[in-house]
């Protein structure tokens, strides 16, 4: 007989599988219609499960937005900071972390597409994962590498920039190859560095972001996207 913890489990894992697929779904629908014109039926019918599957887990289409911008934003934030984490400089980090998020959008345009319809949220209770872009901004702050007043306004400037620069990568396939550098120059440019240290942190090779298969932008885009160049 199966004991009262194995079938509690059992009952967790399944529960984690249905959440999983709803925000899957969610994120094909609103990348494709945007909020606005998005209803509760087109996350059900897209994710293949009944009404009352969808209720256990969510209550409005808001929710299901919230928790698609969490896992997009804290799964990618999260893989990024771990390819960053041996680079010493809060600096670099930053920049570094900034070009990556762009070149994955060109690899899985898709969440371009969902940024741009969606919106990213700040809030850290949404998305503990900015804690580490405030991280990076208080050290090099500190250490004299950006010239901020207040944290919180560099916060706005990556945030804000990043999530525009993704719009417009899902938008736009015909960009230079440079565009990301170019964006993370200007970005580093309104933190107050100089320009030729600027320069330098943008000209840095970079490894490619390695998702893993059950990650969501794999699940959404297709495995063959996760080989494409960066």
């Amino acid at each position: 007989m199966s004991t009262p913890d194995f079938r509690s489990r059992v009952a967790a894992d399944k529960r984690e599988r249905m959440r999983a697929r709803l925000i899957e779904a969610a994120m094909e629908v609103f990348a494709a219609q945007g909020v606005e014109a998005t209803v509760i039926d087109d996350v059900i019918a897209q994710a293949g499960v009944s009404r009352g599957s969808f209720y256990n887990h969510f209550r409005t289409t808001d929710e299901v937005m919230a928790a698609v911008q969490q896992a997009v934003g804290n799964e990618l934030l999260t893989l990024i900071d771990a390819t960053i984490a041996d680079r010493s400089d809060p600096a670099e980090r930053l920049a570094c972390g900034v070009r990556l998020m762009l070149q994955t959008a060109r690899r899985f345009p898709q969440m371009g597409r969902f940024v741009a319809r969606v919106g990213v949220s700040r809030g850290a209770e949404h998305m503990p994962a900015l804690g580490h872009l405030m991280r990076d901004l208080l050290a090099a702050r500190e250490t004299g590498r950006f010239e901020l007043s207040d944290p919180l306004l560099g916060l706005d400037l990556v945030v804000g920039t990043t999530a525009a620069a993704l719009q417009t990568l899902s938008l736009r396939p015909d960009l230079p190859e440079a565009y990301p550098q170019e964006i993370t120059l200007l970005i580093l440019l309104g933190l107050g560095m100089p320009r030729a240290a600027a320069r330098t942190l943008v000209a840095l090779p970079l490894a490619e972001v390695q998702l893993p298969p059950d990650s969501l932008l794999v699940r959404t885009h297709g495995t063959a996207a996760a080989g494409a160049a960066g």
